[in-house]
Formats: C-alpha cells, structure tokens, sequence
C-alpha cells in the first residue's frame, strides 16, 4: 500500500438550517442552548489522550511504526506540498514542532480565501452540488488540533468558512437529494463541525435533522430509526455503510462524548432496534469463515450483495469485500473494529483485530475524519 494509505491508518488509530427542526428534537440529545464552553483539542482527541498516545509511540513497536509513517506524510506536507492537514495537524500535537501547525494553518486560511471568494459567483439554484462533497470533518479535526497557533482574526476567518460552507450544504440538501449513504455523510460532516466550535444549528440538523426528503435522508437519530433493519443490518447494499457511513457514526459518537459526555455508542433506537454496536455486529454476522490467505493469521470475507458486491473487473481480477486483512490492499472494517473494541471490549472484535498483528488498520475512505493517528488511543497492545 501507499504509504498516504498507510499512515491514515495512524490517524484512524490515534483519534451542521437545523433550529428551525428543534420541535422535532428527541429527548436523548439534551444539551441545552448554549452548550457547553468549547475546549481544543477536544473533538476527536483532548490533551490528555495525545499524552497517552506518546507514551504508546515511546514504549511499543507498533504504534512507532504507524507515528513514523503519519510523520512521513507530514512532512511530504512540508516539502512536498501535499494538502495532508490531518496527519500534519497530528504531527503538531504530538510533537509540539510549531512548523508542522504552521503549515495547516496556512492551508486552511487558503481554503477559508478561496471560499469566500468562490461563493458570491456560484449560482447555488443551479450547482447544487458545489462544496457538497467536501471532507469537512478533516478540517474541523485538523484546525482543533492546530487552534492555540491560529490568531483570534484566523479563527474568526477559518471558523466563518466552516459555518457557511456547512449552511451552504444544508440548503443545497434541501433543494436536491441523493442515497441515504451519501446523505448521512453530510449529516455527520456537518455535525462534526457543530461540535469543534460550539455550533448548536449545525449540531442539531447532524443529529436530528429530520431530512426535507425523509427520514432515511436525516440525522443520526431519524437514520437510526429508518435505515436499519432487523436491528442490525442498513438498508441498502452492505458496503454503502461499510464504506461511508459506519465511521461517520462512530466518528460523532466520539464528538459527542467529548463535548457533553452524551453516550452515543449506547443509544438504541426504540423504532428499529438499531445501535452502533448492532451494526458492527451485523456486518460481522455477514462474514464468512476465516480463510488462510497468509495475510496475517487470516482474512474474513463479507457476504455482499448489489452495487460493489462480489464482482470481476474485464481483466478478470476479483473484487470483493473483507471485513479483515483484505487481499488487495483495498479497505477493509479493521480501523471501525478497533474504535468498537475501544468502547465495547466485546471479545469477539478482539479476536478479528489479532488476525492483523501489525495493528496498522486505517479509515482513510469515504471522506472518512479517521485517517490512521488516532488508533494509538484505541489499540490495547495486551488485547490480542
């Protein structure tokens, strides 16, 4: 694998117009108005857990490897003018090496100019996908990580480019839809950015939002209720969620509990039966047996179905889905079963994370906010 694909697993390891919608708020989301004070860093990670990161980097193999490969693209941001914020953001707050915020700081008042300048000449009724598809939880993440270098003017700057841009999606989903996958990935998008600054809209409409085109294209709470089915399993073809939308909802599970301490990754849902764990858990129910690939201790091979299932390219090259050690260097579950076991320690998610003794799983796909650095927090060297 490349070695950007590698190191986002680093970053995956280490670790949004909704007031308007507050009638439809359900009672598990109960911060009040004005939320609590908002402290950086915080959103994925706070001080405390980057310390304990850098005690794991000194004293375990694995986690110096997987610090060595995030520094590597890090740099290549410094040399080479690769736009890898979130590495580099990492990098800064592992490090303290001012030259490594200080390039993410450059690169986000970059898109912060660049957007304000872009807006006023987009026609929004008729490019309603422009901005959409943006990584805007990488942003919110890298300027948490980076916030102590950014003047009180920057901020101000970075942070209107957040919101707007965030407002800007929600109208445009309103005026025009797609799948639920693709859907839920603004939501959590959005929601992301809501809880870096403090944002209660941007929150609200991440979570409860209960869609202009229905429930199944909505917030956490109404998609919990409509796109899962049997407890376990969402809605459309497996590797929608499996690739979009399972990190997303891990990745606000985290948010939330680092903002205000609401447990998201012990929510039921009263409608579907669906949770965050019961969709692990239904992705592994579709596994197959383990195979002995010599990957490792072995692969585990998803039963799909539909688009992106289990297929062969005109060249006759196979393409399928592994939840662990996939074949073909393509993504796999690895970096979501390691923020589970984190929150869960359910022995099965151990015993698929043994099968991978390099412990290198990322979330590098899907406009994931994950990358590789943030699994040094969630890998326990002794699980396994």
């Amino acid at each position: 694998m490349r070695r950007s694909g590698i190191a986002r697993r680093f970053l995956t390891h280490v670790w949004a117009v909704a007031v308007s919608f507050s009638c439809f708020l359900p009672a598990v989301w109960a911060a009040d108005a004005a939320g609590p004070a908002v402290k950086h860093p915080n959103l994925l990670l706070n001080r405390a857990e980057l310390d304990a990161i850098n005690v794991k980097i000194r004293t375990q193999p694995w986690a110096a490897e997987l610090f060595r490969q995030v520094k590597g693209m890090a740099d290549d941001m410094l040399t080479k003018g690769a736009r890898n914020e979130r590495e580099t953001a990492i990098c800064y707050a592992l490090t303290g090496e001012r030259r490594y915020a200080d390039a993410v700081r450059r690169l986000l008042l970059d898109y912060a100019r660049e957007f304000a300048a872009a807006l006023p000449k987009v026609d929004l009724k008729a490019q309603l996908e422009w901005g959409r598809w943006d990584a805007f939880g990488v942003h919110a993440w890298a300027y948490d990580l980076t916030y102590d270098t950014f003047s009180p003017e920057e901020r101000q700057r970075v942070e209107d480019w957040l919101r707007t841009a965030c407002r800007v999606l929600i109208q445009e989903e309103k005026a025009w839809t797609t799948t639920p996958n693709l859907v839920f990935s603004e939501h959590y998008n959005v929601g992301l950015v809501g809880f870096c600054l403090g944002d209660k809209e941007l929150i609200d409409w991440g979570m409860n939002d209960p869609g202009a085109h229905g429930p199944r294209r909505a917030g956490f709470y109404q998609v919990m209720d409509s796109m899962i089915e049997d407890g376990h399993f969402w809605a459309e073809a497996p590797i929608y969620a499996l690739h979009y939308d399972v990190h997303g909802m891990l990745a606000l599970a985290e948010a939330a509990l680092h903002y205000d301490g609401t447990d998201l990754y012990h929510y039921v849902s009263k409608k579907s039966g669906g949770s965050i764990k019961n969709i692990v858990d239904g992705y592994i129910l579709m596994a197959y047996p383990l195979e002995r690939t010599g990957i490792g201790r072995g692969s585990v091979r998803l039963a799909t179905f539909a688009d992106g299932s289990t297929a062969y390219s005109p060249r006759g090259e196979l393409f399928d889905t592994y939840l662990v050690n996939p074949l073909d260097k393509i993504p796999c579950f690895s970096g979501e079963l390691e923020i589970a076991y984190k929150r869960y320690k359910d022995p099965g998610y151990a015993w698929l994370l043994s099968l991978n003794p390099k412990r290198d799983a990322n979330i590098t796909y899907g406009r994931a906010t994950w990358g590789y650095g943030p699994f040094h927090k969630y890998c326990n060297s002794g699980m396994s």
